[in-house]
């Protein structure tokens, strides 16, 4: 199987690449730091891993996209997991646009080359996105962030209608973790945080179940059911109890 990780130099991208090259696939790898892409490279067996440089938010991301295809020979499965998060309660405009271009744009660029793809050429595909928890309701310590996840969703369960428009067999799951102890958060304690190793077995195992939505882990997908059920007004009046995590990114 041809697998791709679009933002794999680190974190729960990288993570995700590696169980799905020790399990024997081939990996294709991308990201804005050649370094990296070229370490995990050379770890590993001869012609199991493609790397691709490129930035999600530049407007050459599909052909590249497109290229790293090429050169494998096909894809089943992506992972879109590009993407970052900053607490905003300033409202700085560039922080704000920088997470709409890389958590939003970038992704409709990746997953409607994708989807083309696919669908196109009659092909068999698996498409899943690295969405939050914090997409459940949304915070006002980082707009920008928990809006943008909540796109992903919602874009990526439109997708899922149009394969059945366009009679296209491609899946679809979108990942909301929780707290992950990557480079994103650390030195910093937060509650219910896991490893980033066990979050991206978790996530490789719902992509293989196909599953819809998969909340990592159970005790976010526990919380996100209480966070549902709590009315608008008391949501909005509960954001004072934020701000001592607004510098939490």
């Amino acid at each position: 199987m041809n697998v791709i990780v679009i933002g794999a130099t680190s974190g729960i991208g990288r993570a995700v690449a590696e169980i799905y090259l020790a399990q024997g696939h081939r990996v294709g790898v991308t990201g804005r730091r050649t370094a990296l892409l070229e370490e995990f490279a050379s770890a590993a067996p001869a012609g199991r891993v493609f790397t691709r440089t490129f930035d999600v938010s530049s407007g050459d991301a599909a052909a590249q996209l497109a290229a790293l295809v090429e050169e494998m020979g096909g894809v089943d499965v992506c992972l879109y997991s590009s993407g970052f998060g900053h607490t905003n309660t300033a409202l700085e405009p560039s922080l704000e646009l920088g997470q709409v271009e890389v958590n939003a744009e970038g992704f409709v660029r990746c997953a409607v080359w994708l989807f083309n793809y696919w669908a196109g050429n009659g092909l068999k595909g698996h498409l899943a996105v690295l969405s939050s928890v914090a997409s459940i309701l949304p915070l006002g310590v980082c707009p920008a962030y928990s809006a943008t996840k909540e796109f992903d969703a919602f874009y990526t369960k439109a997708l899922r209608q149009l394969a059945v428009i366009r009679k296209a067999d491609i899946g679809f799951t979108v990942i909301k973790p929780g707290f992950v102890d990557t480079d994103f958060i650390h030195g910093r304690h937060f509650p219910m945080t896991i490893r980033r190793e066990d979050a991206a077995a978790k996530i490789v195992r719902a992509i293989k179940r196909k599953k819809k939505t998969a909340v990592i882990d159970g005790r976010w997908a526990a919380l996100g059911l209480l966070m549902r059920l709590i009315p608008s007004p008391l949501w909005n009046w509960g954001g004072r109890f934020f701000r001592p995590y607004q510098d939490m990114f």
